[in-house]
């Protein structure tokens, strides 16, 4: 019975191959976004997830308040960790460990700048990275040791078996020797920290200018502790809320504990409050791919209603004959599922095709795991229920064809099968409209922030790594690369102008409400700064080559942080910051983080000590030259430390990668969208023309236009794509309304985002229907009339 069945539908299939194809091809792209996607979600899933007893983990955070403003991060004083392990039982382990940097290694004649941290030893036993070589208990205990990852290994000695090897980091500084101690392996798809090396915390902690490490007030690594089996992670949380504050007189710090394995995908915070992450992507792009493959199933529901006339006589033999409803239930069933599984076959060749470049746009190293089981049982659940949710509709109205309007010709699609083709119709193309209305919003206010006058010049500005003696002899350097006519300016600094880096909250002055607080960053800079970078002086003067004085006691604020300083007392040309410092000028406010966050109040100080970040104005001519003789100087000058050097205008552009990456992929996303609804389009236009024939004909013989017959089958389907764009375009502007807030500066909805997406929609949908109507009008009448 079910070969029967399996004969029956590939007889069918090659009766209708213009149905079959586009039932194929469109099921088939609807299962390749969604295994796509699905290999995405899962991998965004399950990052953090797979360490031992990550249950057990938490990440310490700071809730800092400034006036009404609750600003959140992961930065803790370096002594914190060590203290709530010995104030608190319930805390197995607990590891400070730092930002990833990068450093020169050295094992023999390798010579390799790479990426890393330091980390205290619990840090290995709280996040179990596998170890290939090496002991866990005995790693980072001595400040001789290092760990390396299994691709640094790989890197410095070529294989992985080092245990015992030396490498030597070089720092300005001087250098040091390291012993290793173990290789780990860090699965990118596993866990979100990625390093090549790790070296002892108390190496970094040790250091002389690193003191503030010391301090309750400051700032900088992050804390992560392990718990106790019984403990209860809340009761911990409310233990230590205060736990600074009581360390530290004046503090506005309250410590809460989040745990480690939500951090990546829930760890974005506003007023004290979790509101979203990562998930927010995993979320949208998951009903991305069921949007999709829904509107494959649609089509297939469309064509297979819209083809019930052909196959009514078909089910009424078989009534006749004496099938039940349920046997041609199955019958119709049988063939969706036919269709579903060859398309599935081929969406897995077509992910295996593509999956190279969807990884390089999602920044990732998937593949699909064809050895696992469970990924076979999700991929034949994900094509069955294709099968059945495509089918089920077609199937149970064609079971339900009565035999006597069979053979009484009354199977003409009655006014509700007409409706419930045009209701999916219009669903389909409302979900267009919503995903393409979302690309021009998302593409539109990512151009804005990479193209919005930042309130400094980032355009032609190169930043190069101060290193050995480019630190320690920079005005000689600059010297020299001042000689070159393309060199416009040279400067430097300990800021990246990239996102928060030194801040305090210790800022008073006269006539400041005691109640009142506000965090201002802190840039420490060499002269230059302001006029290489572009900054916009608006009150008072720079800071001046021929004042020594004002490397002491002077500062150029921003206007931020003048406004908030002057408020209430216009007259103050001061505050106290360590020391009493006077302002020495004003600048117009610029932004150093991304456009999800609003201006900062910004302290500008001449203190080049630790500046390591060189600023080099070039010309906008012949830069790649300029680049070689900027090269040149600096190997001249530091032959040993690799030249590194970046664009502030791509440096700044990765502020935004995520929201980038979000905008290839709703791009990509959005034309297959259009490409599979059109799809949908084709095959129902190619209907409608065949039913019309005989109705073209006469028009023709009467002296119709073909501009006059396109219309006649154009104009049901515009009305209906129309419709669908007019219900799109209101819920899209909710949503999109929604995620603009994220940005502190963004753009407007604009009218003209609806005729943008409605031009395109209805452009591609009248080309598509009038190409079927361009086919039916060319049609000779005597050939269609001929049987009247």
């Amino acid at each position: 019975m079910y070969s029967n069945y399996f004969k029956i539908a590939l007889r069918g299939f090659t009766k209708h191959k213009l149905t079959f194809f586009i039932n194929l091809f469109g099921l088939s792209l609807g299962l390749w976004a969604t295994i796509s996607i699905g290999l995405w979600v899962k991998s965004e899933l399950q990052m953090n997830q797979s360490f031992a007893e990550m249950d057990q983990v938490y990440r310490i955070m700071e809730h800092q308040r400034y006036g009404s403003d609750i600003f959140t991060t992961t930065s803790t004083p370096g002594i914190l960790a060590a203290a709530l392990k010995e104030e608190y039982p319930e805390v197995e382990r607990s590891a400070c460990y730092s930002w990833n940097e990068s450093a020169l290694l050295v094992a023999g004649e390798n010579r390799i700048s790479m990426d890393g941290f330091y980390a205290d030893p619990d840090f290995l036993h709280i996040l179990q990275y596998e170890f290939l070589n090496g002991d866990r208990d005995q790693a980072l205990t001595e400040i001789s040791h290092i760990v390396l990852s299994k691709e640094g290994a790989i890197k410095l000695f070529g294989k992985t078996d080092v245990v015992g090897e030396t490498v030597v980091l070089k720092e300005t500084d001087g250098e040091a020797s390291f012993q290793v101690m173990g290789v780990v392996d860090v699965d990118p798809e596993l866990s979100s920290n990625r390093f090549e090396y790790i070296l002892p915390f108390k190496f970094m902690f040790d250091k002389p200018y690193n003191g503030w490490l010391q301090r309750w007030g400051n700032n900088g690594p992050s804390t992560i502790v392990k718990l106790h089996k019984n403990a209860n992670g809340q009761e911990f949380s409310d233990k230590i809320e205060d736990f600074i504050a009581q360390r530290n007189e004046g503090s506005n710090v309250k410590l809460f504990a989040f745990p480690e394995k939500d951090l990546y995908l829930h760890g974005k915070f506003k007023d004290g409050l979790q509101q979203g992450g990562r998930i927010e992507f995993v979320r949208l792009f998951a009903v991305i791919g069921i949007f999709i493959l829904l509107i494959a199933c649609i089509n297939f529901m469309n064509l297979s209603t819209a083809k019930s006339q052909k196959r009514s006589k078909e089910v009424g033999v078989r009534k006749v004959a004496g099938a039940e409803k349920k046997e041609l239930v199955f019958q119709f069933l049988t063939e969706s599922l036919v269709i579903s599984l060859v398309a599935g076959i081929s969406a897995l060749v077509m992910v295996e095709l593509t999956l190279p470049i969807f990884n390089r746009l999602a920044d990732k190293s998937m593949s699909v795991p064809y050895e696992n089981l469970a990924f076979w049982s999700q991929w034949l659940a994900v094509v069955v229920i294709t099968g059945i949710v495509a089918g089920s509709y077609p199937a149970f109205y064609l079971s339900a064809t009565k035999v006597v309007s069979v053979f009484k010709n009354l199977t003409k699609s009655g006014r509700g099968i007409v409706m419930a083709r045009k209701g999916l119709v219009v669903f389909q193309f409302v979900l267009a409209t919503m995903l393409i209305l979302a690309t021009i919003v998302v593409y539109k206010q990512i151009n804005y922030a990479l193209n919005k006058d930042l309130g400094y010049n980032k355009d032609q500005l190169l930043i190069v790594q101060l290193e050995g003696k480019l630190f320690e002899n920079f005005d000689v350097y600059r010297a020299e690369l001042e000689q070159f006519p393309e060199i416009l300016g040279v400067t430097r600094s300990t800021h990246s102008m990239l996102g928060r880096s030194s801040n305090t909250g210790d800022v008073t002055w006269e006539g400041k409400d005691p109640d009142f607080t506000a965090l201002f960053e802190i840039m420490r800079v060499d002269h230059g700064f302001i006029e290489t970078l572009g900054l916009n002086l608006i009150k008072g003067e720079d800071f001046s080559r021929e004042r020594i004085s004002d490397s002491t006691g002077k500062a150029i604020l921003n206007r931020r942080a003048y406004d908030l300083i002057t408020k209430d007392n216009p007259t103050v040309n001061s505050f106290n910051w360590n020391e009493e410092t006077q302002i020495l000028g004003v600048v117009e406010d610029f932004h150093f983080q991304s456009f999800h966050q609003g201006i900062e109040p910004v302290i500008i100080t001449l203190d080049p000590t630790f500046a390591s970040l060189a600023f080099i104005k070039v010309s906008p001519e012949n830069i790649s030259q300029t680049l070689q003789e900027v090269k040149k100087v600096t190997e001249a000058f530091e032959p040993f430390f690799p030249f590194k050097y970046s664009f502030m205008d791509e440096n700044y552009a990765t502020l935004y990668k995520d929201d980038v990456r979000t905008r290839e992929l709703a791009k990509y996303f959005s034309i297959l969208t259009i490409l599979i609804s059109c799809l949908g389009l084709f095959g129902l236009s190619a209907h409608i023309a065949e039913q019309k024939t005989k109705e073209i004909g006469i028009r023709k013989v009467l002296g119709a236009s073909t501009i006059s017959i396109l219309h006649v089958i154009n104009k049901e389907f515009i009305a209906i794509v129309s419709v669908s764009i007019i219900l799109g375009s209101g819920i899209s502007y909710y949503l999109i309304q929604d995620w603009l807030q994220g940005y502190a500066y963004r753009i407007d909805f604009e009218w003209w985002f609806i005729l943008l997406a409605a031009f395109g929609i209805l452009s591609i949908a009248y080309l598509t229907v009038s190409l079927q109507a361009l086919k039916a009008a060319h049609i000779n009448p005597a050939n269609t009339l001929k049987s009247e």
